[in-house]
């Protein structure tokens, strides 16, 4: 299956490794015939390790178990006879196994063997670059020819700093104020931010970095003593804290685009996606014509495309070859003051990484006549569920 988000050449020699197949849970040597290959990695703690930025990190146990559980995942936009680098073979060749939607012909590979396949991985290809990541790979065997040195993750961490949503908010919503919404400031002092806070007023803090849902509060015009405690310590260990205005948001959407290694930005697509609590909870998946129509009832196609257009035309400078991958920008629907109407908030925050939008559009690729919804559920262990919207009703696919 070839991925629309990034096209990989592939030249074929023969290559010896371990495989371990569900028939019988053996091990067999298998001949597979691979030059140029690539290694993809799902490390959905990324977030996490970019605040701490450290070369070693015991991450909390959901993020160990999401990783180990949805291991497999990246079969979704690899190549037939890319790699995937899994905590456990066995348990991701049974739980790619169960779900039932598009995927590749991939190998599944242990930390173990990663040091005797060095000399054939051509690239990786992570969730997210981070230093925990790197380090981890190196470690493990992989040739320094394929790994982001230490300015490159620099440069990359910075730029997935939350600071930067400041300037590219300014910038998309310049000329077209009238139609947009949103505000953000990087506050270097615990003292400002509890001088700014206007009493009666909402407003949301976030960490300039965090996994979803961790490092963002909200407060009611009001700094509570955990609040002020929690400021205290970002801006300590991060060095600022964003202060945005609360939004009161009728929809969570986001755009999703590829930086390329010449340095343009391609556009991939819309991502239309739910959040409980600040969390992820699901994307709808549909063609672009049919998400077009849906948020249409809200913003006018001119500005989401005249949006695409300048991020496209904004992002080469921002990057600056310090980045090749795919990334998003979060975006939201909120009425307006007066209920006449709604605005668009062009950039809540960029993820400089791969993201469950990517995933929606790669599943949108296979062609689907019905819209359906693709959500991670935990029953005993984290599930990928695409489920099928029929007559308002959801059938569990």
């Amino acid at each position: 299956m070839q991925s629309p988000v990034a096209k990989i050449s592939k030249k074929y020699v023969n290559f010896v490794m371990f495989r371990k197949t569900f028939s019988g849970i053996c091990t067999k040597f298998v001949q597979i015939s691979i030059c140029d290959m690539v290694l993809h990695i799902f490390n959905p703690e990324h977030d996490i390790a970019l605040a701490y930025n450290r070369n070693h990190l015991t991450m909390p146990h959901a993020a160990q178990e999401l990783r180990m559980n949805l291991g497999w995942i990246p079969a979704i936009w690899a190549n037939d006879g890319d790699a995937i680098l899994v905590d456990d073979i066995e348990y991701a060749i049974k739980a790619s196994s169960h779900f039932k939607g598009p995927k590749a012909d991939c190998v599944f590979v242990g930390w173990g063997d990663l040091s005797e396949m060095s000399r054939q991985i051509d690239a990786i290809v992570p969730w997210g670059w981070d230093v925990t990541i790197s380090t981890a790979l190196a470690e493990a065997g992989i040739e320094k020819r394929v790994l982001p040195d230490a300015d490159k993750l620099n440069a990359m961490r910075n730029l997935s700093n939350r600071k930067h949503t400041t300037y590219v908010l300014e910038t998309l919503r310049s000329g077209v104020e009238s139609n947009t919404c949103g505000e953000s400031a990087y506050v270097e002092s615990a003292q400002t931010i509890f001088s700014l806070i206007e009493k009666g007023r909402q407003y949301v803090l976030k960490a300039p970095w965090s996994s979803s849902g961790r490092g963002v509060r909200f407060v009611q015009g009001v700094i509570t003593p955990t609040i002020e405690g929690w400021v205290r310590r970002i801006v300590r260990q991060q060095g600022g804290i964003m202060l945005e205005p609360y939004y009161p948001k009728i929809w969570d959407f986001g755009m999703e685009f590829t930086a390329c290694d010449d340095g343009t930005i391609v556009y991939n697509g819309l991502s239309l996606f739910h959040t409980q609590n600040n969390a992820y909870v699901g994307n709808i998946l549909a063609s672009e014509d049919e998400k077009m129509v849906m948020l249409e009832k809200y913003i006018h196609r001119d500005i989401l495309d005249e949006m695409v257009n300048r991020i496209c035309s904004l992002f080469p400078t921002i990057i600056n070859h310090n980045y090749v991958g795919p990334f998003g920008v979060d975006m939201m629907v909120v009425p307006r003051e007066d209920e006449k109407g709604f605005l668009l908030h062009p950039c809540v925050e960029v993820n400089l990484r791969r993201t469950m939008g990517h995933v929606a559009l790669n599943l949108n690729s296979s062609g689907m006549d019905t819209k359906r919804m693709m959500s991670i559920v935990h029953r005993v262990n984290y599930l990928l569920k695409i489920s099928e919207l029929e007559n308002n009703y959801v059938k569990i696919l």
